[in-house]
């Protein structure tokens, strides 16, 4: 498999700001088109760091593509055309397909003989594997979007630098306006048909195990040293008992917690100076205050005044969370290593647990609680959305109670059976 030409990396400017730049390793430079369209039409609008980023990854798969193919764009934009109906159906399989697949489609054989290779190879791989790999139909939905927004913008740009007069500019464009419906046209569908296998909370007694076996004191801990025990166990209840993103609980510092009320607040502060890591975890929901359970503020508070404490490093930042070698925050792929260590040492156990599983766990306890107290069904809604950080009018809710809703219509079948089957039976 060939190497990636391009990446995309983050720059971290004097000002706190995450400005993600898409640049070939071979120059180690960012690429000037891609760079200005991001500054002027991205970045312009305020949107997050994250967001450019997955920006950026579409664009890398309009690169990879027109190297594959040989396309000059530059050239054909400056000649009056952009791309042939058979290319924009070549660029959507593009766009279908994971970026390693990709790459193994664009290496080049070196010589005739390798070429005879690379074509038995191929006859071969179509033999082993009928169906290639593909990424989710709203993945490759969203790279075909945002890559006919940035050939939009491109065309713009090129037809006030080279095509001055009237009539060619007016070419250029009818052209690319044949090209932008034809790309309309082949949008991947996401037809959400297929609701089995869907991401729900746990099981309750899996829940039970998950506490007991991640809690700092228990023999079956998974996690080697006293420090990074009581963390981890920390943070498994954090997950677990206020159903926040990865996001949220790194973001949290210790002046966001209030000891004495029991209560914590959820900041937003996108671009944060204090932050010193690159992929900076961010809130993507509203500010809010929340309470916390005595238990876990106590905890949280032994956490911070011993282990934290006594962490080398820990001292140069805010941040509550942090990696016990360095004291540096714990960064988003040091919490995906700690769940992936835990389901590792409990193969075929906790192969669901992820912290955003914890998070639809908890909407599956609030579903419970509130059935308990009998709250309507406006009034549970209302309250969930500011607990999740949700607008009032969200309706983000449905892709958190699917387990509740289940097990809820699945009871409410049974029942129905049962009264079939009673009915019948009297009737003999």
């Amino acid at each position: 498999m060939a190497l990636n030409p391009y990446a995309v990396k983050t720059l971290v400017l004097s000002s706190g700001e995450r400005l993600p730049v898409l640049i070939a390793p071979a120059t180690g430079a960012p690429l000037f088109e891609p760079s200005i369209y991001v500054l002027s039409e991205i970045r312009a609008t305020n949107r997050a760091s994250n967001t450019i980023d997955q920006v950026l990854r579409s664009i890398m798969v309009l690169q990879l593509f027109l190297d594959s193919s040989g396309i000059d764009l530059e050239r054909r934009i400056r000649q009056g055309a952009v791309f042939r109906l058979s290319e924009l159906d070549e660029l959507v399989r593009h766009c279908r397909r994971p970026v390693a697949d990709q790459l193994k489609c664009n290496s080049i054989p070196t010589s005739r003989q390798s070429v005879r290779r690379s074509v038995a190879e191929s006859v071969r791989l179509v033999q082993r594997q009928v169906a290639p790999a593909e990424v989710a139909g709203h993945t490759a939905a969203n790279r075909v979007r945002v890559i006919r927004d940035y050939l939009d913008w491109l065309v713009r740009y090129h037809k006030a630098r080279y095509h001055s007069e009237a009539a060619e500019g007016e070419r250029l464009w009818n052209e690319w306006t044949s090209c932008k419906e034809a790309l309309n046209a082949r949008l991947p569908r996401h037809k959400g048909w297929n609701t089995v296998g869907q991401r729900e909370g746990l099981q309750p007694e899996v829940v039970e195990k998950l506490l007991n076996v991640t809690s700092s004191t228990s023999p079956e801990n998974p996690w080697k040293g006293k420090g990074t025990r009581i963390r981890n166990a920390l943070l498994v209840r954090w997950f677990y008992e206020l159903g926040l993103r990865r996001g949220e609980v790194l973001n949290v510092k210790i002046s966001d917690i209030n000891f004495q009320s029991e209560e914590l607040t959820v900041v937003r502060r996108a671009d944060d100076p204090e932050d010193p890591r690159k992929d900076q975890p961010l809130v993507k929901t509203r500010d809010r205050k929340i309470p916390l359970s005595p238990g876990l503020c106590k905890l949280t508070h032994e956490y911070v005044t011993n282990t934290r404490r006594a962490t080398e490093g820990a001292r140069r930042h805010p941040f509550l969370f942090i990696a016990l070698g360095t004291g540096a925050p714990l960064s988003l792929s040091a919490v995906n290593a700690i769940f992936a260590e835990l389901r590792n040492a409990f193969i075929g156990e906790f192969d669901a647990v992820t912290p955003h599983v914890l998070r639809h766990t908890w909407n599956d306890r609030f579903s419970d609680a509130m059935d308990n107290l009998k709250v309507s069904e406006a009034e549970e809604e209302r309250m969930r959305s500011f607990l999740m950080g949700w607008a009032p009018t969200s309706k983000t809710s449905v892709n958190y109670t699917r387990r509740h809703i289940r097990l809820k219509a699945q009871q409410v079948s049974l029942a129905m059976q049962a009264n079939q089957v009673d009915g019948v039976s009297s009737d003999d």
